[in-house]
């Protein structure tokens, strides 16, 4: 490969890296587009961004296990488990275009609705979302996780709609990350998507990764936590875009 191409590579994940690391969610929707713009191979992209989102996410499920309501997990998690199968009949059997576009249009509107709101205070909605609802966003979970890498999305849309405060926001992201993305990259071990590349790869990553926790640690302390969900709302719109266009 290209030493261009490779250090594109590279900054590729690792910029996802650091938007995970800041807002919880979001960084195969951020690299896997530009990945594909620099045409690494499919198996060698979706495993690479699965294992460096774990390793991520490693030091926030170290940090917060024991701050977390895990019963929310819990539900979250069997959700997921049932969406996954469902994800892959999706890819399958639907139109795999019409779906993409259709999210990024809800995803882009929810994002842009809500951001006016941050600053226009249009509206006050106070939802009192049952428990029963943490299966269903795990349920959107697994099956956008399975079909496009996208799990993230579902747990921070439902956690606004619950005004989840921020910071258990990202902690439930990221922990709910961690233990499905033990799954995700175990099953592209077994079913042979790792390769000699990977391997490489992932040696010059990890240094980064180190130094990218450490910037993500940092800017996590400048940004106000309480200004953080419009930033949140920023980046749903964009992901939105992303989703429509790509």
């Amino acid at each position: 490969m290209d030493i261009t191409i490779w250090t594109l590579v590279i900054f590729s994940i690792l910029l996802g890296a650091m938007v995970r690391i800041v807002f919880g969610f979001g960084e195969a929707l951020v690299t896997m587009p530009l990945l594909a713009l620099l045409n690494l191979d499919f198996k060698l992209s979706i495993s690479v961004v699965a294992i460096v989102g774990l390793l991520v996410s490693f030091p926030v499920f170290i940090r917060s296990r024991g701050n977390l309501d895990w019963s929310i997990i819990k539900r979250l998690l069997i959700g997921s488990i049932i969406g996954t199968p469902i994800g892959i009949i999706i890819v399958k059997w639907a139109n795999e275009d019409v779906i993409i576009k259709f999210l990024g249009v809800f995803i882009l509107l929810y994002g842009a609705i809500n951001l006016i709101n941050y600053y226009k205070n249009i509206y006050q909605v106070k939802l009192n979302i049952p428990k029963f609802y943490d299966y269903i966003a795990g349920i959107v979970s697994g099956v956008l996780g399975s079909a496009y890498n996208s799990h993230g999305v579902p747990i921070i849309i439902y956690g606004t709609l619950k005004k989840w405060h921020v910071t258990d926001l990202k902690n439930i992201s990221q922990v709910h990350f961690f233990i499905t993305g033990c799954f995700i990259v175990f099953s592209h071990g077994v079913s042979g998507f790792w390769s000699i590349s990977l391997w490489y790869l992932l040696l010059a990553i990890l240094p980064l990764i180190i130094l990218t926790l450490w910037l993500g640690h940092i800017i996590n302390t400048k940004i106000d936590q309480r200004a953080l969900i419009k930033y949140i709302y920023m980046l749903l719109i964009c992901f939105g875009i992303i989703m429509i266009v790509k």
